[in-house]
């Protein structure tokens, strides 16, 4: 009887078909791979990009809707009388630029000055938040106004109290506790801060700024900015949105490449805007009754996508110089305290 020898190892063509099987699946894995990376880095930019558009456009909005409020005073470039500036102009560090809330306009800007040839945009006006005046009601002359001591007015804040009948602005000398434990005295004498207040030769209050009447139950206060946005390079290098709050830089948001700024013009005196133009084209700033923002936002990294990407931006149409990924955020915002006054 013959005997079968057993298999005892496996031939070269076998372990050559297993490698080539082998390699098959292996580049499958390798494909999946980077497949998913792939879809991972443009699903990370997409929301990376949303995220600092919407936040750059949320935090613009809501200071130019504040821009030029003064509560209930209304305010007529015309006849400027009624809000009083004590802000001192001859002060040590006075700019008319931060501290001029009635004369320098509510918005201004500029034009291609910025990086990318981005605008920037400056507005005037008050924060969203406000505090009552209570008594005692101080005659003109007293250096304190008694707010709720729900307050974030610090000394050296420019502040406004205002009532229906006019406004002042001065700058906080001293922020003190109250006869009331559930109120703050805001202190504006003069010879104090920078710039200071003012004092006119016939005012009778010693240091104590004069006010231009005594404000009452009627009046709130309000803490007064002056912000400009603008595009400059971020810590990182990359083009970040800069905002400048009476005159304190602070990088914003980065990615913002490009921003651009069209301002709504009431042409036919209906007190609402019928076109929007750049700001060289703005014969008076006083005219404005809305801002058109146009904001580019790209990815972080370079080479998200497969080919230089092409969008259109301010109607242009536009091929990117790199394969970032760009999205155009695009908002108008209403200068509320303007439309319809």
């Amino acid at each position: 009887m013959k005997q079968i020898k057993t298999q005892s190892g496996i031939s070269m063509v076998e372990v050559l078909i297993a490698l080539v099987i082998s390699l098959f699946l292996l580049g499958g894995i390798v494909q999946v791979y980077l497949t998913n990376k792939s879809s991972y880095t443009f699903t990370d930019a997409i929301s990376r990009i949303q995220e600092n558009g919407r936040f750059a456009i949320e935090t613009m909005t809501q200071d130019l809707r504040m821009a030029g409020f003064f509560g209930c005073a209304i305010f007529d470039p015309d006849d400027t009388e009624n809000i009083v500036s004590n802000i001192d102009p001859n002060g040590p560090g006075y700019d008319p630029k931060l501290h001029d809330f009635v004369l320098a306009g509510v918005i201004e800007g500029t034009e291609g000055d910025g990086l990318n040839g981005s605008d920037s945009v400056t507005l005037r006006g008050s924060k969203p938040n406000q505090v009552n005046v209570h008594p005692p009601f101080n005659v003109s002359t007293s250096a304190m106004i008694h707010v709720t001591a729900t307050n974030t007015v610090q000394p050296d804040d420019i502040v406004m109290v205002s009532n229906c009948r006019g406004a002042d602005i001065f700058q906080v000398t001293n922020k003190t506790t109250s006869t009331k434990a559930s109120q703050n005295a805001i202190v504006h004498n003069t010879g104090v801060g920078s710039p200071g207040n003012y004092n006119p030769d016939n005012c009778k209050g010693g240091n104590a700024h004069c006010l231009s009447q005594t404000y009452g139950a009627d009046a709130a206060l309000f803490e007064l900015q002056t912000v400009t946005y603008s595009i400059a390079a971020g810590a990182g290098g990359e083009p970040a949105l800069w905002r400048s709050e009476n005159g304190a830089d602070i990088e914003l948001v980065d990615g913002i490449e490009e921003m651009q700024v069209l301002y709504g013009l009431d042409t036919d005196d209906d007190d609402f805007p019928n076109v929007y133009v750049p700001i060289n084209n703005v014969p008076n700033t006083y005219d404005v009754m809305s801002v058109r923002l146009m904001l580019l936002v790209r990815s972080d990294t370079d080479f998200i996508l497969d080919t230089n990407q092409s969008y259109d931006f301010n109607s242009n149409s536009v091929t990117a110089p790199d394969r970032r990924l760009r999205q155009v955020f695009t908002t108008t915002i209403a200068l509320r305290n303007r439309v319809g006054s």
